[in-house]
Formats: structure tokens, sequence, C-alpha cells
């Protein structure tokens, strides 16, 4: 292909005819017939690159804090789990053994949304584009999907403190898992996080157990703009005891080293902050719903079924007059447990 003057731009279907003549010319293999037909099959694969790149791209951090569920329908499923058996009886001498019982512990509703749109290319674009355009949409597209699924996660499941099955919201007095303490880089910050890790350390089950934590590092889920308050909560030996109104200087950290951090870009609130106890296991606070555990979403080009019955070889005469995609994904995100996790609404 030669070099193009400059300022000029190259249409991606100037790209095809050149593509398409090497092939007749046999000067290039092309792993698809290059007939008049074969536009929209050329235009997909370059389609289906740059949307998945990009989708991957600009996703938020909910893949960090969310707990994979897969069905294999549009059905609900309820997500409930045994209860505990209650210590161990003593048995009396040559009398019988006691038999336990199990409970069952009611749960979430688990099920799927889909979700879904389309757009087209029209045969007057795809030969007018000058500025290149086709080449963004499928960025575009992408950018669309992976903005849609991230609010969804960070903000309507989870920041917009949504009511649970159990009739109360996610973060509430009634679940024992609510504060609004606003974070600071000094004492008074370091007591917000201890508070919060005692409010977790005091939650019981359904039959009124202590929960059982998995141990290892707390998480904490914060605005980027709470970045460098939590770094120096997290990593700093000593803090002041205010930072506003500092009189005593280099007072102990005693949470310094406590946390992993996960930064959520799409939190539209910047002052509310939330730690967990375990993002991914029996006490993770939100699902993340797949049908049969497909995250990919589906990206389709609708087939015209059009065919010239005039004959010759006019490049722009292929056999459609839109070229339409339709763009697919099932998944929903759903608050599932409150006990390991905790929420500081800052008002």
């Amino acid at each position: 292909m030669q070099g193009l003057p400059a300022g000029k731009k190259l249409r991606l279907f100037d790209a095809y005819l050149e593509a398409r003549k090497l092939v007749s010319d046999g000067l290039l293999v092309g792993q698809e017939a290059m007939s008049v037909s074969d536009f929209p099959t050329y235009i997909s694969k370059f389609f289906r690159h740059t949307f998945q790149a990009r989708f991957s791209e600009i996703q938020g951090s909910w893949r960090s804090y969310t707990r994979d569920f897969s069905v294999e329908d549009f059905e609900d499923y309820t997500y409930s789990s045994w209860g505990r058996f209650p210590d161990i009886p003593e048995k009396s001498f040559e009398g019988p053994y006691e038999e336990l019982a199990l409970v069952e512990v009611p749960g979430a509703s688990i099920n799927l949304r889909e979700w879904g749109a389309t757009f087209a290319l029209t045969r007057r674009l795809v030969i007018s584009d000058r500025l290149g355009e086709i080449a963004r949409l499928p960025t575009l597209f992408a950018e669309a999907l992976a903005r849609t699924m991230s609010k969804e996660a960070a903000i309507n499941r989870f920041q917009a403190n949504p009511t649970m099955w159990d009739g109360n919201a996610l973060f509430s007095a009634n679940h024992g898992n609510l504060g609004s303490t606003a974070l600071t880089p000094d004492i008074a910050g370091v007591n917000a996080l201890i508070a919060a890790e005692q409010a977790i350390d005091a939650q019981t089950d359904a039959e009124g157990y202590k929960i059982t934590q998995p141990g290892g590092t707390h998480s904490l889920i914060i605005p980027r703009e709470l970045r460098w308050v939590v770094n120096a909560l997290n990593t700093l030996p000593t803090l002041p005891n205010s930072y506003a109104s500092p009189t005593v200087m280099g007072m102990p950290n005693q949470v310094a080293g406590r946390y992993n951090v996960v930064e959520e870009p799409y939190f539209t609130d910047i002052n509310n902050w939330y730690m967990s106890v375990d993002l991914k296991g029996e006490l993770a606070f939100l699902a993340h719903v797949t049908l049969n555990g497909n995250d990919q979403p589906f990206l389709g080009l609708k087939d015209p079924g059009v065919l010239g019955v005039l004959g010759g070889d006019d490049p722009y005469s292929f056999e459609f007059d839109e070229i339409e995609y339709k763009i697919r994904h099932d998944f929903n995100f759903i608050p599932i447990e409150w006990r390991g996790v905790f929420g500081a609404l800052v008002p």
C-alpha cells in the first residue's frame, strides 16, 4: 500500500478495496475471498479486535470486589445457605446420641438481566468516511457497554445503598454495618478504620453465632479522591492527632499496612468509603451473575441476505445499503451479604 500524501485521510473502505485488488492480482492471500460481498466480514474483524481491547480497558474495578455466579437461564435462583450445628452435647453413660439438625438460611434472589442495542453503518457513511469515524465506532460501543456495567455495579448496586432481600438497605443500622465518619490522614481517621473493623467483628449469623472471617488483609474500597488520604493511613508509621489543627505530632499509627486498597473510578460520591473482609468468598457482598459463566458480550452482524442480479463488479454495489450490528450481554449485579462489609456514608 503506497504512502499517503500529507494531510490525506484513508477510508476504511479504501483499505478494503486495495486489499481486494491485491488478492485478485495474486499478490495477497486473503482468509476470505475478497468479493463484493465481503466488506461486512472485513470490517467485522476490525470491529471485533478494537471492541474487545477497549471493552477490557475502560472497565471499572468491580471485578475486584464481586463474587461470580453462573446460572443457566433467566429464572430466579435463591441464594440460600446452611446454618450451623449447635455445640456438640455430652453423651450420658450408655445413653443415646442426640440427633442434630441444620437450618436452611434464606438469602437473596439471583437472576439475570438482558442488555443490548443495535447500531448501523449506512452505505453513504462507508463510502464518504474521510475523517476515519468508522474506526471509532467499535471504541465508542465498547466504552458504552463497559461504562454501563461499571456504573451498574459501582453506583446502582453498591454506592446507592440498595435495599436487600431482607427489606433493609445494604448499609444500615439494622445490619450493624453503617458509619458516617470521613477518612482523614490523622488519628481520627485511624479510629474510624478501627471502628469499622470492630463493627464487622461484632457481626453474627442468622442463628446468633459469630461469623467466621477468612483472615488475611482487609480491603478498603474508595473513590480516587481519597487515594492520598488512604495512602497516608496505610503507610505512615506516625500521624498527627488532627490533620486540620494538629496539636500533637508523631502519634503511633495502629492501622499502618493493614489494608488492601481498591480504587473505584466510577464512584460518584467522593467521601464515602467501604471496608470488606472477604471480596470473593462466602462473605462477599456483591454478586456478579452471568449466563453459563460467559462474561464477554456478544457483538453480531446482521446478514443482509440481498443478492445482486445484474452482475458486474461495481465495488460500491455490495449487498447492503446498511450494515447493522447488535450488541448483547446478559449480566446482573446483586447485593447478597452484609456481614462482611462496612460502609461509611459521609454526610
